[in-house]
């Protein structure tokens, strides 16, 4: 009679079952999670989730924040086709030069660099603090600067020297020196956390380099040949002795009075914190660069600045917002990019000043030769 075989313990059963066994093995084992392995993996999975969330999160807000920006300079260049004295062309050219060339310049020759490390902590309180000094120096632009000088002794304000000398005074104390103490006092921030550090030096020999060269060289080819700042050097209106002493004595003022001043403010402390707030840094580079472009509409309204920089004698409010943002919110995004990407106020600094350099050096030379 056949031997009859128990379904059980075939071998295709033990197959099926996971239990099949190689000769000379000893049998396996089922795989069960002990309550400490289990609880470990749940709380990975859970960290990876909301890790993810975090991601999304973040993208969505940066991208919230570029269309945003987008949709303004959109708006504000519409506005400013019903204003006769608004060059469209001009207006192209800055977005092409200073909103796409020289940011992707910034962007490519800083893949290889290592930002310095600063703080990047942005609590409710800083974000509040933050926003009322901006206002507040936006209020102070309006018609402070000319009211310090009108309470000055007669014989500072007729030098044009002295009155050099105090228009960077005025400058280093309300962008500098104030919201330093203000930062530093109430919530604890060293200068190292506004990008001025001596690790910045050695990296200005190695990775932070080549960005300042290239951007340096850049802007200094732009205002030499297609801006009316390089104008005067074209026609040759500067004698060599001019140009041996003054360059250099020119650069090193506008360190300090472009440099230290713009850059401390606008990205060591405007750009870092809002960055740090959204937790983007395009968010932030945005953000500041409205903020740099709006601060400056005061002017254009109170103080007739906008003759000088082609928008008319007298622009309503709205064209002075709208060229603000059209022109000089542009032309800050590239020294946002160069922030984002080293976090070196020293290199920002130096490629400021060179982006400075041929439009100022008429009036430097004019008071100080």
């Amino acid at each position: 009679m056949d031997r009859l075989v128990r379904i059980e313990d075939s071998p295709w059963r033990k197959a099926m079952s996971g239990q099949s066994q190689r000769v000379g093995e000893s049998p396996r084992r089922p795989f069960h999670l002990s309550s400490s392995e289990s609880t470990g993996r749940v709380r990975c999975i859970y960290t990876t989730e909301m890790q993810g969330v975090a991601i999304i999160s973040q993208t969505s807000s940066r991208n919230f924040v570029l269309i945003v920006g987008l949709a303004l300079y959109c708006g504000a260049f519409a506005i400013l086709l019903d204003n006769p004295s608004f060059e469209p062309a001009a207006a192209v050219v800055v977005l092409v030069v200073f909103g796409i060339v020289l940011p992707l310049t910034a962007w490519l020759t800083t893949r290889n660099a290592v930002p310095l490390s600063i703080s990047d902590q942005s609590g409710v309180p800083e974000l509040i603090v933050l926003i009322a000094y901006v206002i507040a120096v936006s209020l102070y632009l309006i018609g402070g600067p000319q009211w310090i000088d009108q309470h000055l002794p007669s014989g500072w304000t007729n030098s044009q020297q002295i009155k050099f000398v105090i228009t960077l005074a005025k400058k280093l104390l309300v962008f500098v020196a104030i919201p330093f103490a203000i930062f530093r006092f109430c919530f604890g921030y060293r200068l190292r956390d506004f990008g001025i550090q001596r690790q910045g030096l050695r990296s200005l020999c190695r990775g932070h380099l080549l960005v300042v060269l290239a951007v340096s060289a850049a802007f200094l080819a732009f205002q030499y040949f297609i801006s009316g700042g390089g104008a005067a050097f074209r026609q040759g209106h500067f004698t060599t002795f001019q140009l041996l002493a003054g360059l250099p004595l020119c650069f090193i003022w506008l360190l300090l009075e472009v440099g230290l001043v713009e850059e401390f403010f606008f990205r060591g402390l405007v750009q870092s914190r809002l960055a740090a707030a959204f937790k983007s840094e395009v968010s932030g580079i945005v953000l500041m660069s409205l903020i740099f472009g709006l601060a400056h509409a005061p002017g254009f309204i109170f103080r007739h600045a906008g003759e000088l920089e082609g928008l008319g004698p007298n622009p309503s409010a709205l064209d002075a917002v709208a060229y603000s943002i059209v022109i000089l919110a542009v032309s800050g995004i590239t020294f946002g990019v160069i922030w984002a990407r080293t976090k070196n106020l020293l290199a920002l600094m130096l490629v400021h000043a060179a982006g400075d350099l041929l439009p100022n050096f008429g009036g430097f030379i004019r008071t100080w030769f």
